[in-house]
C-alpha cells in the first residue's frame, strides 16, 4: 500500500527527473517512462525507509 501511494504520490507531483521527461519526451514512450521513473523513485522511498527503520 505504502509503495502504491509513493508512486501515486511522484506521478502526480512530477518532481525533477520525472517533469522533464514529461516536457521533453512526447508519444507512447514519454507516458511510459513517466511512470517507470515515478515507480523507481517510490522504490527508492521504500528502500530508504527499510534500512531507517532497520
Amino acid at each position: 500500500m505504502t509503495g502504491f501511494l509513493l508512486f501515486r504520490f511522484f506521478d502526480v507531483l512530477k518532481p525533477w527527473p520525472i517533469s522533464w521527461c514529461d516536457r521533453h519526451i512526447h508519444g507512447g514512450f514519454g507516458i511510459m517512462i513517466d511512470d517507470v521513473l515515478a515507480g523507481f523513485l517510490a522504490f527508492a522511498c521504500l528502500q530508504g525507509l527499510l534500512v531507517w527503520l532497520g
